[in-house]
C-alpha cells in the first residue's frame, strides 16, 4: 500500500530498468524553502526570475542534481545528506543555473538524444499523477515515457559543463561566495570515477567531470579572500533542521531511534518524533514535538507537521485549528501544499457547515494558483463542492482530475456529467468545461493519426 504523507509527501516512482529501483518525489514546504533561500541570490545573480524556476527534491541516495524541461532543478536527498554545510548545495545551484542561463537545455533537445525532453515530460507528469493519488497511472506515463531510467538525467558535454562552471564563478562571485563546496563536489565526482576511467561512456553521465575543469575553477578562484562564515550562520541552522526532519521521514524509523537514542539536542529528538509518529506512536512522537514548538512559538512548519500528525491519527478537529494557525505563519510563497492540507483536514470532519466547507475551498484554490499541476486540489475541491451539493461544479472538478492524470475515459464521462449539472449561472465554470471537452477531443484525435 502506498503510504502518503499529508505534509511532507514520499510518492513512490517504479522505473523500468536492467535492474528495478524506486525513487521519491519529496513536497514539503519547510525543505522547499530552505533551498529557495540558498538559492533566490543565485537567481538574482543570473538575473533570473526566482518564481519561474522549480525545485523538486528527488528521495534518491545518489550524489547528484540536474536541470530539465526549462527552468525545473531536481536535487537528490543524497546531495543534501552528503555535505552537512551550504557551501556544496550553493555550488551545485550556481552550476544548474548556468546550464539554464547558457540554454543548454535546449541545444540538447535540438540534438540526437532529442527525445529526452519527451521522456522527462513523461516523467513529471507520471510524478503529478502520483502525488494525486493515481499511482498506476503515473507508473504507466513514467514507463511509458523511458525504457532506461538513466536516460532521464539530460546529458551534458564536457565544453557545456566548464560553461556551466563559467556561469557559476560568476555567480558565486556576485554573491561573494567562496568556491570550495563545489570544487570539492568535483573532486568527490574525480575520485570515484579512477577506477573506471577506461570503463565508462562519459556520454552515459549527467555532468562529466575531467581534472581540467577542476583545474580551470581553482585557477579561477584562487585569489578570492570570501568567507561563507556569515552566510552559513543563517542557513546552518535551516540545514540541519531539514536534515533531522529528511532523515526522520527517509531513514528506518527503528534505526533513527536507535541512532538518536542517547541523545536530546533539538535536532535529534525532531527526528526521533518523526520517526515515532512514522510507528504510529503519537503520543511519543507528540511528546518530543511540543517542547521543540515551545521554544520555536513563531515556526508554522512546526505547527504543520503537529497538526498532519493528528489529521494521520483521525483528530481532524485539532488538525484544523492546527492547520489554520500554521498558515498565519509560514510565508506566503511556500504555504500552498498547508492550504491543501488544511482544506483536506476541513473536509475530513463530519460536518456540512457551509461557512467552512466554503473556507476549504476558497484555500484550495489559493493553493491552485501556486500549484496549477498539482492534481490532488481538483480531488478535492471535487469532493468540497459534493458535500455543499454543487453537483454540476464537483463533477468538473472530477473531470479535470481524472484528465490531469491521463485517465481521458473517466474524465469525458464526468464532463458530460457536469454539462448536465451546471447551472447557467456558473459561467467560468461553462467555459472550463468547454474548454476541457475540447482537449479531450484533441487528444482523441491525436491518438488516431498513431
Amino acid at each position: 500500500m502506498l503510504k502518503k504523507f499529508i505534509g511532507i509527501q514520499l510518492i513512490l516512482i517504479l522505473f523500468l530498468t536492467k535492474i528495478s529501483y524506486a525513487q521519491s518525489l519529496i513536497r514539503d514546504g519547510e525543505v522547499e524553502k530552505f533551498l529557495y533561500d540558498l538559492s533566490n541570490p543565485i537567481f538574482t545573480a543570473a538575473d533570473l526570475e526566482s518564481g519561474n524556476i522549480k525545485i523538486y527534491i528527488i528521495n534518491d541516495s545518489s550524489i547528484n542534481a540536474f536541470v530539465a524541461l526549462g527552468q525545473n532543478i531536481f536535487i537528490n536527498t543524497g546531495l543534501i545528506f552528503k555535505y552537512q554545510t551550504p557551501d556544496t548545495l550553493i555550488g551545485v545551484i550556481a552550476h544548474e543555473v548556468g546550464h539554464i542561463k547558457g540554454g543548454h537545455l535546449a541545444r540538447a533537445g535540438e540534438g540526437a538524444d532529442g527525445a529526452n525532453n519527451a521522456m522527462i515530460l513523461s516523467y513529471l507528469l507520471g510524478l503529478g499523477a502520483i502525488v494525486s493519488g493515481a499511482p498506476d497511472a503515473g507508473a504507466a506515463l513514467i514507463l511509458g515515457g523511458s525504457q532506461s531510467a538513466q536516460r532521464l538525467y539530460m546529458k551534458f558535454t564536457r565544453t557545456q559543463e566548464e560553461a556551466a562552471d563559467q556561469y557559476a564563478v560568476a555567480y558565486l562571485q556576485k554573491i561573494a561566495y567562496p568556491p570550495d563546496g563545489l570544487i570539492k563536489l568535483l573532486q568527490f565526482f574525480d575520485s570515484e570515477m579512477i577506477p573506471y576511467k577506461n570503463q565508462i561512456d562519459e556520454y552515459l553521465l549527467s555532468h562529466p567531470v575531467s581534472k581540467k575543469r577542476i583545474d580551470l575553477l581553482k585557477s579561477r578562484t584562487q585569489s578570492w579572500n570570501f568567507s561563507n562564515k556569515k552566510t552559513n550562520d543563517k542557513l546552518q541552522k535551516q540545514m540541519n533542521r531539514i536534515s533531522a526532519k529528511l532523515e526522520g521521514f527517509i531513514a528506518n524509523p527503528d534505526e533513527i531511534l536507535e541512532k538518536y537514542q542517547n541523545k536530546d539536542d533539538e535536532n535529534s529528538n525532531y527526528a526521533k518524533s518523526i520517526a515515532f509518529f512514522r510507528l504510529g506512536k503519537i503520543a511519543r512522537a507528540l511528546e518530543l514535538l511540543n517542547p521543540i514548538i515551545e521554544k520555536n512559538p513563531n515556526d508554522g512548519f512546526l505547527y504543520e507537521l503537529k497538526a498532519q500528525m493528528l489529521f494521520e491519527n483521525g483528530q481532524m478537529q485539532n488538525a484544523v485549528l492546527l492547520y489554520h494557525y500554521a498558515l498565519k505563519l509560514i510565508p506566503p510563497r511556500y504555504n500552498a501544499m498547508t492550504k491543501v492540507s488544511f482544506a483536506a483536514s476541513i473536509l475530513g470532519v463530519k460536518t456540512n457547515d457551509l461557512a467552512l466547507i466554503n473556507l476549504a475551498i476558497k484555500n484550495l484554490k489559493e493553493a491552485q494558483v501556486k500549484e496549477d499541476d498539482n492534481a490532488i486540489i481538483l480531488k478535492y475541491l471535487s469532493d468540497a463542492y459534493n458535500k455543499i451539493h454543487e453537483e454540476g461544479k464537483s463533477y468538473l472538478a472530477l473531470a479535470q482530475y481524472n484528465f490531469a492524470i491521463n485517465q481521458e475515459e473517466k474524465a469525458e464521462k464526468y464532463a458530460k456529467q457536469a454539462k448536465e449539472k451546471l447551472k447557467k449561472t456558473d459561467k467560468i465554470e461553462l467555459l472550463a468545461l468547454e474548454d476541457l471537452l475540447e482537449e479531450i477531443k484533441s487528444n482523441k484525435a491525436e491518438k488516431k493519426r498513431f
